[in-house]
C-alpha cells in the first residue's frame, strides 16, 4: 500500500532501522497466522495480534478457537470479538433475548429469565413485574431481584437483603434508578459493614464521585473505624469529607491515609491536602523534598522558590548503531521482564551498551529510570526531526502526553490495544486515516513518525474543544471528549471555592483519567519550561486557568 511504503521511507530518513520489522508486520501482505502466534509469549502484545487474526474474514471456527485459547483470559476485547464473530447463540435463545415485554409474557420461565434484564424490569409496570415474578419459581435469584424492584421501597428491601445482592444490584442498576431509589441515608452500623466488604472500593467509586448521591455521601461520614481501610480508599473518604464540608474529619482521614500509603504519589497527594487544610508550611517543606515530580511536589517547590533537582533532559550516548529492533513488541517485553527484578549494575551496563544511539533513546531513558527506582527522572525529547515541525505549544503537548502514554516506546501496546508512542486506539487511527484520505494499515502505528502525526491530528480537535487547556485536553485524550464534558456538566471546575481547583481535580469520576490528567499536567509544566524559554509558566497560573469552557 502506498502509505506503508512512504512511512518506511520516512523511517529510513529518520535513520531508524526497520529491517526486522519490515520483514514481518510492516510488509503490506503480512497476515497473522496461527503458526506465527504460537511462537509468541502470552502478553498484551500477543492479545493485540490475536485480535488482528480473529478480525480476518477467512478464519475457520476451529482455528478461531485455537487463537482464542492463546489469549489472556482477562482480555475483554479478545473475548468480545470472539463471541461476536464465532459464538453462536441458539435461535430459541436469540428469540428470547430480542423479545419485547409483551412477547415475553407469552413465554416460559426460561425464556423470561433469558430475555428480561434488571434494568428493563425497573421500567415496566408493577402488574407486569408481579406477573413475571409469579412465573420464575425455577429461577429464585432473579425472582428475588424482581421482588425487590417491585416493592414500594426498593432501597429498604435491598439493604435488608444479603450483602452480595446489595452490591450486585447497586452496581447493575442504571445511574438514574440508583439516584432515585438508593440515595438514602444509611445507618452507621450498615456503613461500617459495607466498609469491610471486598466491594467497598467500587462502592466508593460509585458514591463519592457523583453529585446525585449526597445522602449516601453524608452517610460515609459516620464511619468510625478506619483500621482495615487501605490508603487509597481512605483518600477517597477524605475527599468525600471535604466535599461535604467536614474539614476536621478530612484532616484526620488524610493523616491516616498518609501513614498507610506506600506509593510516593499517594503520600505526596495526602500530604498536600494536609497542607491545604492546615496551611502549615512544614508540610509544604516536607513535600518539596519528594523525589517524585508530581503536581504537588512541583507546586510546593514553586511556592518555596526551590529548584527542581532530579530531572535530566539529556542522556550521553555512545552513538554506536544499536542492534535493538525498536519495532519488535516481544523483544521490548523481554527487556521489561529482565529489568523487573534483580536489576543490578551489570544489567544496567548491558542495556546502556544495547541502547546506544538516538533511535533507542526512549529505551535508554526507561531503563535508567527503572534502575534508579524513578528517583531520577528523564524528560527526554526524542523524535525531534518529526516533532520540531509543530509549533511550540503542540510540541510541549505531544511530549507531555507521549511521555505518560508510552515513555516514547514505539512498540508499546496497552491491554486495550492502544498502540505506539501516542498510544492511539485502533478505531481512532482508522477514523483518522479516513479523514486524511490515506490507506490504512494498523501496524504502521508502531512507526513513530506515523503515530505522532495521527496523535497530533487528534490533538488538533481536542485543543479546539478545550481551549488549549492542557489538563482538560489530557482528560479528553484519556477518557474521551464526551466524558470530559460530562464531568464539567457535574459542575467541576465551574465554582470558586477554598479548595479549588484541587477538589474538582479529585472528583473526576474515572480514577485512571483523574490520575492521568495530573501526570500529564506535571509533564506539561516541565516540558514547557524546558522547551519554551520565551514563555515560561508557573503552576499557580495554570491552576488559575482551570475553568470549565462554556
Amino acid at each position: 500500500m502506498k502509505k506503508i511504503l512512504l512511512s518506511i521511507s520516512a523511517a529510513f530518513l529518520l535513520n531508524i532501522s526497520v529491517a526486522s520489522a519490515s520483514e514481518e508486520i510492516l510488509q503490506k501482505d503480512f497476515k497473522v497466522t496461527l503458526e506465527w502466534l504460537e511462537q509468541k509469549p502470552k502478553s498484551y502484545a500477543k492479545d493485540f495480534f490475536i485480535l488482528q487474526y480473529l478480525a480476518q474474514d477467512d478464519i475457520s471456527f476451529e482455528d478461531a478457537k485455537v487463537a482464542y485459547s492463546m489469549a489472556n483470559e482477562a482480555n475483554s476485547n479478545v473475548k468480545k470479538l470472539y463471541n461476536k464473530k464465532y459464538k453462536k447463540i441458539p435461535p430459541e435463545e436469540l428469540r428470547c433475548y430480542n423479545a419485547s415485554i409483551l412477547q415475553l409474557k407469552n413465554e416460559d420461565s426460561k425464556c423470561i429469565a433469558l430475555g428480561l434484564s434488571l434494568n428493563e424490569a425497573t421500567e415496566i409496570s408493577k402488574s407486569d413485574l408481579n406477573f413475571f415474578i409469579s412465573k420464575l419459581d425455577a429461577y429464585p435469584t432473579l425472582k428475588k431481584d424482581l421482588q425487590i424492584i417491585a416493592t414500594d421501597n426498593p432501597f429498604y428491601a435491598l439493604i435488608n437483603s444479603d450483602m452480595d445482592r446489595f452490591f450486585r444490584l447497586f452496581f447493575e442498576f442504571k445511574k438514574d434508578y440508583r439516584s432515585k431509589f438508593f440515595n438514602k441515608p444509611l445507618n452507621p452500623e450498615l456503613i461500617n459493614k459495607i466498609s469491610k466488604d471486598k466491594n467497598f472500593e467500587r462502592f466508593l467509586r460509585y458514591v463519592v464521585y457523583e453529585n446525585d448521591l449526597k445522602n449516601l455521601q453524608k452517610s460515609l461520614l459516620s464511619l468510625n473505624n478506619y483500621q482495615d481501610i487501605d490508603a487509597d480508599n481512605l483518600f477517597s473518604l477524605g475527599i468525600n469529607a471535604i466535599n461535604n464540608n467536614n474539614s476536621n474529619l478530612a484532616l484526620q482521614i488524610f493523616n491516616d491515609a498518609n501513614n498507610k500509603a506506600y506509593s510516593k504519589n499517594l503520600k505526596d497527594k495526602t500530604l498536600f491536602w494536609i497542607y491545604l487544610l492546615t496551611q502549615n508550611q512544614s508540610y509544604l517543606q516536607e513535600l518539596a523534598q519528594s523525589w517524585d515530580n508530581n503536581i504537588y511536589s512541583l507546586y510546593s517547590k514553586e511556592l518555596l522558590d526551590l529548584e527542581i533537582d532530579n530531572i535530566e533532559y539529556k542522556i550521553p550516548l555512545s552513538n554506536k548503531k544499536s542492534s535493538f529492533d525498536i519495532y519488535d513488541q516481544f523483544e521490548w517485553m523481554k527487556v521489561l521482564e529482565d529489568t523487573k527484578k534483580n536489576f543490578d549494575e551489570q544489567k544496567l551496563i548491558k542495556y546502556e551498551n544495547l541502547f546506544s544511539d538516538e533511535n533507542t533513546l526512549a529505551q535508554h531513558a526507561f531503563i535508567l529510570e527503572r534502575y534508579t527506582k524513578y528517583k531520577k527522572q528523564y524528560f527526554i525529547t526524542p523524535y525531534r526531526d518529526t516533532i520540531k515541525n509543530y509549533d511550540i505549544d503542540k510540541q510541549v503537548l505531544i511530549y507531555s502526553i507521549a511521555r505518560q502514554e508510552s515513555r516514547f516506546i514505539p512498540s508499546s501496546i496497552s491491554s486495550s490495544s492502544a498502540q505506539g508512542v501516542m498510544q492511539i486506539m485502533p478505531f481512532l487511527s482508522f477514523d483518522i486515516s479516513k479523514e486524511l484520505n490515506e490507506d490504512y494499515n494498523i501496524y504502521e502505528q508502531f512507526i513513530p513518525d506515523t503515530n505522532i502525526r495521527y496523535g497530533s491530528y487528534h490533538l488538533d480537535s481536542l485543543m479546539k474543544q478545550f481551549n488549549n487547556n492542557p489538563l482538560f485536553i489530557a482528560y479528553a485524550y484519556n477518557g474521551g471528549a464526551g466524558y470530559t464534558r460530562s464531568q464539567f456538566n457535574k459542575g467541576l471546575f465551574s465554582k470558586k471555592g477554598k479548595y479549588e481547583p484541587f477538589l474538582s481535580m479529585e472528583l473526576i469520576s474515572f480514577a485512571e483519567t483523574r490520575d492521568y490528567g495530573k501526570k500529564v499536567l506535571a509533564n506539561y509544566y516541565i516540558y514547557n519550561n524546558y522547551l519554551n524559554s520565551r514563555n515560561k509558566i508557573n503552576l499557580s497560573t495554570i491552576f488559575q486557568s482551570l475553568v470549565a469552557p462554556n
